[in-house]
């Protein structure tokens, strides 16, 4: 039966619309199942024909209304289902949970960066200590067991013959003396504190090659001259090395005694050999040894002292536990007679000469060398003062010094029996000896110990080093170089004794430069022999060796453009004596004093550049002005104004 309330019209219309609004097209069939069951039969009884599924009809106004009608219905709010009740305050909530939620990740990804940084610094931190105890510090010590005994004169950091930090003394002590070795060796980027004294940075053997021609050393030997900036790393490195003693003090270990202060100022005689003093932890001595070592360094009058007083104690302690003369190694005996160098050299910078010359005899005494050297300085300038006195307080011509000559008997221990190692540190006292003799005015001696130094030095050729070779060729260099540096103190002498005579000193310091640059050009690209690997205890020594030789061949350079130079009359102009033979000596001279400069920058580490002064220290100044000086010349010579000294 047809209902007549809907019509064919309608339901294209009911079809229409729900196209147009972009929803899922649905049949005709669709629509009439939710239309109840009468008008279902009703119009399937029609058979009604399908319409087609995307036919779009004109718009006409059924159609406008039927959208607009369908809009409101999908724009009409939901309602909430029955017992629906709605809270104010949870959309707050919803808010405060978001915030701290927000906040939240916020701090996780704060800490997470924040250990990823930490984690970073931590591996870096102990990775550059592990490249330093592993690496930096690889070389053995202590050990003299071998012929050469190159081990015996590295630097131990309380590893011993295994190299590195000792593991006794606990992570934090280790890690303090790794910090040590880096503010030492690398520096701590600034400067310290400012302290009095005047710092020298040259090796003790070379102390007299700076005041004998053309220097002037004013002031104390201490370094009491004047005001000075104390160097960062060195302070730091002090800090560090004490901490490290306080915590092997805590660990336990074994310190030697403390020297009492009101002990006789000089080295143990023989009522003190049978004094019993404990040896101290092989550890702890390197300890000390470090501490004095940078003390050293630091160079005010208070550091040296104290250096001083380490030096003694760990002798006091090595020597009483070796014994006097017989029973010890060659290594242990040359490691004595260095501790006596030392003790020698920083009693010299204190301004103790007569001190320091009794360390130094007592040093010899233990190779068998019997050298009576005393100074005679104050008793030359006292009877010099007492006779100057004149009637009315006027003064008499000062009298002409007589040098003191001291009696140095033959040694009983010939050179040829003399160990390497023990030659070595004989060869080296005789340095120190002569070389402040020689700055006391005490010439004669100083020349005959210098002659007696020369023939401990047997004349060898420089060969190419091996690995068996190594040690050996390694000795001969140092000889060498210690034979270059006597020639140019043994020329200062000569020259100092009599000046008019200059062939002599010419011919040793033109020899000294001769044999200085061959040691250079050895030296200069270490073989690798030397450097690997990097537990090899050669590198130390040849790196000391190759910056002593570059120090020697400047100054031997200097020297003889020196003499040169004073060989020629003071003043200089044209038609004068022999132009030619002048031009061709002050030439000579300028290239001396150019090579003397080329040198000092090698050993500062910096290139030379044309518009930097870098690496240019207070020698490379000396150098420069008397290179200007003779150019100077060459241009009143030649009639061409030149550059002043500057």
């Amino acid at each position: 039966m047809l209902n007549p309330k809907i019509s064919v019209h309608d339901v294209n219309c009911l079809s229409t619309t729900r196209l147009s609004i972009m929803r899922p097209a649905r049949t005709l069939t669709h629509l009439l199942r939710r239309a109840p069951t009468p008008l279902s039969r009703s119009l399937l009884a029609t058979r009604l024909p399908t319409p087609p599924a995307l036919t779009i009809l004109p718009r006409s106004s059924s159609s406008i209304l039927s959208l607009r009608y369908a809009s409101q219905l999908t724009s009409r709010p939901v309602s909430p289902p029955p017992g629906y009740h709605h809270d104010p305050g949870s959309d707050y909530s919803n808010s405060a949970i978001y915030a701290v939620s927000y906040l939240s990740r916020i701090v996780r990804y704060v800490l997470y960066s924040l250990l990823a940084v930490g984690g970073i610094s931590l591996a870096t931190f102990e990775g550059l200590h592990l490249y330093v105890e592993k690496v930096c510090l690889a070389a053995p010590s202590r050990e003299d067991t071998d012929e050469w005994c190159w081990n015996s004169e590295t630097q131990g950091w309380t590893g011993g013959p295994n190299g590195g930090t000792d593991p006794r003394l606990g992570q934090k002590a280790r890690h303090a003396l790794r910090g040590a070795w880096i503010c030492q060796e690398w520096g701590a980027g600034g400067s310290g504190s400012i302290g009095k004294g005047t710092t020298s940075a040259f090796h003790p053997d070379f102390v007299a090659a700076r005041g004998m021609i053309g220097s002037s050393q004013g002031g104390d030997a201490g370094g009491g001259g004047g005001r000075r900036v104390v160097d960062r790393g060195y302070e730091l490195a002090d800090e560090y090395i004490d901490l490290a003693i306080r915590e092997a003090r805590k660990k336990g270990l074994v310190f030697p005694p403390t020297l009492s202060a009101l002990r006789t100022c000089g080295p143990p005689g023989p009522a003190d050999s049978s004094t019993s003093v404990p040896q101290g932890d092989p550890a702890v001595i390197d300890l000390l040894l470090l501490k004095a070592g940078v003390l050293e360094r630091i160079n005010t009058p208070d550091s040296i002292i104290h250096a001083k007083d380490l030096y003694e104690q760990v002798l006091s302690s090595v020597y009483h536990a070796q014994g006097e003369h017989d029973g010890t190694t060659a290594g242990g005996k040359a490691r004595v007679m260095r501790l006596a160098g030392k003790v020698g050299d920083l009693s010299a910078r204190s301004s103790a000469g007569d001190e320091a010359l009794k360390w130094w005899r007592w040093g010899l005494e233990r190779a068998g060398v019997r050298a009576e050297v005393d100074s005679g300085v104050s008793k030359v300038i006292k009877e010099v003062k007492e006779e100057s006195k004149g009637w009315f307080g006027r003064s008499k011509p000062t009298p002409v010094q007589t040098p003191i000559v001291s009696s140095i008997p033959e040694t009983q221990t010939p050179p040829q029996t003399l160990s390497p190692p023990v030659l070595r540190a004989t060869i080296s006292l005789l340095v120190s000896t002569s070389a402040h003799l020689a700055t006391q005015s005490s010439l004669s001696t100083a020349a005959s110990l210098q002659s007696l130094a020369l023939s401990y030095i047997p004349s060898t050729q420089l060969t190419t080093p091996t690995p068996l070779t190594g040690p050996a060729v390694l000795h001969k260099t140092w000889l060498q170089q210690r034979a270059s540096l006597l020639q140019l103190h043994h020329a200062s002498v000569l020259h100092a004794l009599n000046s008019k005579s200059n062939q002599t000193p010419l011919k040793l310091v033109t020899q000294s430069q001769s044999d200085s640059e061959k040691l250079i050009a050895a030296l200069q690209n270490l073989p690798r022999e030397y450097t690997t690997p990097q537990s090899n205890p050669l590198a130390a020594p040849a790196k000391l060796l190759r910056r002593d030789a570059l120090l020697t061949g400047a100054e031997s350079a200097y020297t003889r453009g020196v003499f040169i130079e004073r060989s020629l009359p003071k003043t200089v102009a044209v038609g004068q004596g022999d132009t030619d033979h002048q031009l061709q000596q002050l030439e000579l001279a300028a290239e001396c004093f150019e090579r003397a400069m080329t040198l000092s920058g090698m050993e500062s580490g910096m290139e030379k550049r044309e518009t930097e002064d870098v690496g240019r220290g207070d020698e490379w100044a000396r150098y420069y002005r008397s290179f200007v000086r003779v150019r100077s010349k060459l241009g009143s010579l030649m009639g061409v104004e030149d550059e002043k000294v500057v």
